[in-house]
């Protein structure tokens, strides 16, 4: 049996065109998702997208970010 990870999610607001926001709550109810569902699935190939399109990793910025401040604070701890 595999495990199933639970990913925690985050609550935030933000503006959305009114027809891109009935698009997308129609592709959800079709695809028997809950909107949130469909919204990170979108978001996961922008991404994706993205990266392709630019040669780069998201994560790994964001990882590279994290070690840097995370080695910023050893050397300020000393």
């Amino acid at each position: 049996m595999s495990k199933i990870e639970k990913i925690e999610l985050k609550r935030f607001t933000t503006l959305i065109e009114p027809n891109l926001l009935s698009k997308i709550k129609l592709i959800s109810f079709f695809s028997n998702l809950k909107l949130n569902e469909c919204i990170n699935e979108s978001l996961k190939i922008y991404i994706q997208n993205f990266e392709t399109k630019n040669n780069t990793s998201i994560s790994s910025l964001i990882d590279f970010q994290s070690n840097f401040k995370t080695l910023d604070n050893k050397i300020i701890e000393k």
